[in-house]
């Protein structure tokens, strides 16, 4: 199997974002021990997130993606820490720490996946296989927490619990995999773009399916999002109609399993018995990996030792997807732990925050287009998500007022 990646990407470092990986699994294992530890040293925070620029040559694009990427986590962060009421007496180290590791988790997971995709031919890969053992390697680890000793509580759940809980973790392999098919048929960027879309399918869903109606002015927040979304598609050089479809799917997904998570976490006594946020993670990683099997099965199944193969004789393959799993799992365990310590507002300027990161350092290192027409769909449509996500306390107060 022939594999392309950027010639600026040294194939031999890429082993190291693996032991990055690690040590991001490994801080949001420490620090789900104990959340609310509030830590008065600051001179250890930079080690947390200085090592991951190993993972690629340097070169003058990704140094400045680089920087960027951290100037934005640590001025997100600093907000969050002061809408807390955090300052020079009260500085919540650990929330910092979550989120730096969180963008810089998600940062190189879109970077290690897209590089795992590209060595197996992109679409015409195994798109499937790729996405389904990224979610059982990230199981993995989270069972060897369970085993290994004062790491984390085991979780109490009842078979009835797990049978329960089969709907969340459905639509959370659905949304990763067709995540990752978008990724593999076109740039990352503009998945991401379309990605970002998802309050639209919140919002459809809410109002129709699950009667929750949604107001007014948030409906008027949507063909913002919507155009933004369009406007950055008129030149896309990757554009594929494959990567448009797979990305909105993923929405679908993702807004069916909020909506089913709600549900869920209203089941009587059921959050005593999971016992933690890495827990209910891990249950619904080894569930969602569990419900991929036959759909690889069917799509990839008969070429799979064509993939064996592949990961035997092709490093970039066996590197970059370990390493995505690893990242996937850690970053999506500190993004939850992040928000429960964060209000609604920072919440939402943090995950619009994340999405520029992505968006822009991705595109810089991995060389894909951003063009003026897909910047302005950029800011266009994240920005819409932003007034989405606020604009009910903007209009009822002054509704209240009146």
């Amino acid at each position: 199997l022939k594999h392309t990646i950027p010639h600026h990407i040294d194939i031999s470092t890429m082993k190291l974002s693996i032991t990055l990986s690690l040590a991001l699994a490994g801080a949001c294992s420490a620090f789900a021990l104990a959340p609310g530890t509030t830590v008065r040293n600051t001179a250890a925070v930079g080690t947390a997130f200085d090592k991951p620029s190993a993972f690629v040559q340097h070169n003058p694009q990704h140094h400045r993606s680089s920087t960027a990427l951290s100037a934005a986590a640590t001025t997100a962060s600093s907000d969050a820490i002061q809408s807390r009421g955090g300052g020079a007496t009260g500085f919540d180290i650990p929330l910092l720490i979550y989120f730096t590791l969180w963008y810089v988790g998600n940062y190189y997971y879109n970077i290690s996946n897209k590089l795992a995709l590209k060595a197996t031919g992109g679409a015409a890969g195994f798109p499937m296989t790729i996405s389904a053992l990224q979610l059982g390697i990230g199981s993995l680890y989270g069972i060897f927490l369970w085993l290994a000793p004062d790491a984390r509580t085991k979780p109490k759940v009842t078979m009835d619990d797990l049978i329960k809980m089969l709907p969340v973790a459905f639509c959370y392999a659905g949304a990763h995999s067709a995540s990752v098919f978008s990724f593999s048929a076109g740039s990352v960027s503009f998945g991401q773009i379309v990605k970002a879309s998802e309050p639209a399918f919140a919002a459809v869903l809410s109002q129709f399916v699950y009667n929750k109606p949604v107001s007014k002015a948030k409906w008027l927040c949507l063909p913002i999002v919507i155009g933004g979304v369009i406007i950055a598609s008129v030149n896309e050089l990757d554009f594929a109609v494959s990567a448009l479809v797979s990305a909105c799917i993923a929405n679908m997904f993702a807004a069916v399993r909020g909506n089913e998570n709600k549900k869920l976490m209203e089941t009587e006594g059921l959050k005593d018995r999971i016992g933690s946020v890495g827990n209910q993670f891990c249950i619904t990683s080894i569930l969602g990996f569990l419900l991929s099997i036959p759909f690889v099965l069917v799509k990839e199944g008969s070429r799979f030792g064509e993939f064996v193969e592949a990961f035997k004789t092709v490093p970039a393959l066996r590197s970059n997807m370990i390493a995505s799993a690893l990242w996937f799992y850690g970053y999506n365990e500190l993004s939850t732990m992040t928000l429960k310590k964060t209000n609604a507002v920072t919440q939402s300027v943090a995950n619009t925050a994340k999405r520029v990161i992505v968006i822009i350092g991705v595109a810089l290192v991995l060389g894909e287009s951003l063009d003026f027409m897909k910047l302005l769909g950029c800011g266009i449509g994240i920005g819409g998500v932003f007034l989405y996500s606020i604009i009910d306390s903007i209009v009822k107060p002054k509704a209240a007022s009146t």
